[in-house]
């Protein structure tokens, strides 16, 4: 402690490599400050104690080092955290703990409220509680880190104040074999001689038992006793006669699968275990011994069996040697993939997920976790990526190369990034890189380039081409040479399976207003957030949706869908010609067919439409035929919706606010407003954020107004009403959610019926 202008201070050392300090700060209540010697004290960053051991220090201490001090600015480098990650399970050199005291007002430094232990990387929490125990029972204060040796020395410190400042302690030390207080496991003493056990007779022995059930390295609980309660109950109490005894248990499911087996024996008071594990008895810990549901005590050679079935269930993989999903763990939820410290595979269940596994890089092997489960159910707070099998098996050699230059004393190489999570669908391997992109950003489309050039009377073109759009009919004879030869080359793939696109009606039928609100309120608002040339030529009106999934629309010869996309190729075409340079390019092309392909169908799915996977799918290759059409690259065709999000986070990854961007917004709000019933009118900014509802940044970059939820609320009994349901019916969130979709939909449908497919000219 320490006096200044009436204000007491307490003075904080902190250190890093060295135990000398190379900084000191100063605490008064809440408020930290640190000492720069070219400035003098100043607010510290809370980071400072955060990321470095805090020591405290007598004022004289303090202040003799401040004329020492050398200049220090804090840098994003100095974190330990991400160190931390470097040196983890996936490097194959283990994990590593970070350890603070917890201040409050009453409760400084030197004399804290509570301990905690911080394990990296899964960031799994314990506390020092008041009954002297580990455990993951939260202790509000101000958390700064201390180095392992003060950790214990505090830990004394608040093992004194329990005892109320008694030099020696007593415990009665009782475990799920002896529960009884008044005839506990054993009867402990902690003082200046160490730890003392009781044995008979006034005796006592060495022992470890209260520290090792103090940090869970043995089953058990310690009960806090007087020492007069000690000595009364040390009278009566006798060893229990079969405490060496080692006992072996199973945990069965309802079916009589074994979910764990292991052998326990009583070692000094508390319980120790060993697992069955690969045909072995390991200290590896199961942390499920004091769960008694289906608990069974077994004989040894019952204990053996059942071990040996739960380790060909446990670690002998996929059945068929297929796993259903792959996970990177990952500290930051958009970090790339190269940055994981932990990959899982799942399988099995009606979702793929009721059995996982992790890859341990020291015995390059899979072996069963929960790691997926816990960051679900929020018991880990790190991310689970959702990645394809090429990204964990590039991940995983990654791994095994890093161990393997470690182990040999060598610099790892460096790790190639495998990408980031656009927030949906899996992460992929890059099919294109950016010299790929920026090479086709100056591309346009050969064929119908070519197509356009040879046209001289374009309103005769547009007068020919008008009732062929509208009719289907033939290829009209009045059309240029080079025109008619477009027609005739702009055919199906041969890769396009008529099967899935005969499919489209079936598709349109069950989706049609929902694919109709999410390409006008999601799909469109994202492309225009994107750094692109925009153009619309057809794009934005759900005509193309319509016509493309209408019965027939690709499959037969002058099908809707066919012409209306032979007709758009050409419009963008005729875009390029106006302009003289490269609107409407590859790049730009992908995109238009990524907003069709992946928004549409994510921003359905965001508004809680129940899209099973073969419908997503089917969609998905219906789309793909489409970008086919439309003259994409076919570098720029994905082979798979994951793959499509990947190239899609790619290309928008220089997403942002652009002139044009927000000018296309605020014409696509004031078609949608034509459209909506005049109960609705002004809903357009709440729809686009309610299918936002997980990047609240695209309305946001589009100057699309913000959410006053009191407003929104007033659409409930609209929406309600347009959409045919009973006065209050609607109580569900994603009920809602889609009935607001399906209610834009239809009113966007009912208006949105022809769109002016004239070839501009110039």
């Amino acid at each position: 402690m320490g006096e200044h202008m009436g204000i007491r201070y307490r003075y904080i050392g902190l250190v890093h490599h060295d135990p000398r300090p190379f900084a000191v700060l100063r605490v008064h209540d809440s408020v930290e400050e640190i000492y720069a010697p070219e400035r003098g004290w100043e607010n510290a960053d809370p980071r400072w104690r955060d990321w470095f051991m805090n020591v405290p220090l007598e004022s004289g201490q303090a202040l003799g080092l401040l004329h020492s001090l050398a200049p220090m600015e804090l840098r994003e480098d100095m974190d330990p955290y991400p160190h931390a990650l470097g040196r983890d399970a996936a490097d194959g050199f283990g994990t590593q703990w970070f350890y603070y005291a917890v201040e409050t007002a009453d409760h400084p430094l030197d004399d804290p409220a509570s301990l905690v232990r911080l394990h990296y990387p899964s960031k799994s929490e314990s506390w020092f509680t008041s009954d002297l125990m580990w455990a993951k029972v939260p202790v509000p204060g101000r958390r700064v880190r201390v180095s392992e040796e003060e950790l214990r020395r505090l830990q004394e410190v608040l093992v004194r104040r329990a005892f109320g400042g008694a030099e020696v302690q007593h415990y009665a030390v009782v475990n799920p074999f002896y529960p009884d207080v008044d005839h506990p496991a054993a009867i402990v003493r902690v003082g200046p001689e160490g730890e003392r056990r009781y044995v008979r007779d006034g005796e006592w022995e060495a022992t470890s038992v209260v520290a090792d059930v103090r940090h869970r390295y043995l089953h058990g609980r310690l009960v806090l006793l007087t020492e007069e309660a000690a000595t009364r109950l040390a009278e009566r109490w006798r060893p229990h006669p079969d405490s060496s005894r080692v006992r072996y248990f199973a945990w069965l499911t309802a079916n009589g699968n074994a979910t764990a087996v292991m052998r326990a024996w009583d070692v000094g008071g508390g319980i120790e275990e060993e697992s069955y594990v690969d045909g072995l008895w390991t200290d590896r810990r199961m942390c499920v011994f004091d769960n008694e549901e289906g608990r069974v005590e077994v004989d040894q050679e019952t204990a053996a069996r059942l071990g040996a079935i739960h380790d060909a269930h446990e670690y002998g993989g996929s059945e068929d040697g297929r796993y259903d999903h792959y996970y990177a763990i990952l500290e930051q939820e958009f970090g790339d993939v190269s940055t994981a410290h932990e990959l899982v595979r799942t399988w099995g269940g009606s979702d793929g997920h009721s059995r996982e596994q992790h890859f341990l890089t020291r015995i390059n092997g899979w072996r069963s976790c929960m790691t997926v489960y816990e960051v679900w159910t929020d018991r880990n707070r790190n991310y689970a990526i959702p990645i394809s099998e090429e990204v964990a098996d590039e991940l995983r050699k990654a791994w095994l190369a890093d161990f393997a230059a470690r182990a040999e004393g060598r610099e790892p190489p460096p790790r190639r990034p495998l990408g980031t999570w656009a927030g949906f669908g899996k992460v992929t391997l890059t099919r294109v890189d950016d010299e790929v992109l920026d090479s086709l950003r100056q591309v346009g489309d050969p064929r119908a380039d070519s197509a356009v050039a040879g046209i001289h009377d374009l309103g005769r073109v547009n007068e020919l081409l008008t009732g062929l759009v509208r009719n289907g009919d033939e290829v009209p004879e009045g059309l240029p040479p080079l025109l008619r030869q477009y027609f005739a080359e702009s055919v199906l793939p041969e890769w396009a399976d008529r099967t899935v696109l005969a499919r489209g009606q079936e598709l349109w039928d069950e989706y049609g207003p929902h694919l109709a609100a999410a390409l006008c309120c999601y799909a469109l608002p994202v492309r225009y957030t994107m750094a692109l040339q925009h153009t619309r030529h057809g794009l934005e009106s759900t005509r193309l949706l319509r016509d493309v999934l209408a019965d027939g629309g690709l499959t037969e010869p002058g099908g809707r869908g066919l012409r209306t996309v032979q007709k758009i190729r050409l419009r963008l075409a005729a875009a390029r010609r106006q302009a003289g340079g490269t609107a409407a390019n590859q790049v730009d092309l992908a995109v238009t067919l990524g907003t069709l392909s992946v928004h549409v169908t994510q921003g359905v799915r965001g508004m809680n439409v129940a899209l099973p996977k073969r419908d997503g799918d089917d969609l998905f290759h219906i789309w793909s035929v489409v970008g086919h059409l439309l003259g994409v690259d076919p570098r720029l065709l994905p082979g798979t919706y994951d793959q499509a999000v990947t190239l899609l986070d790619r290309i928008g990854r220089r997403r942002g606010r652009t002139a044009v961007g927000v000018e296309l917004a605020e014409e696509l709000g004031r078609r949608v407003e034509a459209a909506l019933p005049r109960e609705l009118s002004g809903a357009f900014p709440y729809v686009v954020r309610g299918f936002c509802v997980h990047d609240r940044s695209i309305p946001d970059i589009l100057r699309i107004d913000g959410l006053d939820l009191g407003r929104w609320l007033e659409y409930l009994a609209p929406i309600t009403a347009v959409a045919g349901l009973p006065a209050g019916s609607i109580t569900d969130d994603r009920v809602w959610r889609r009935t607001t979709s399906e209610v834009v939909g239809k009113a966007l449908l009912e208006a949105d019926r022809d769109e002016d497919l004239t070839l501009p000219g110039g």
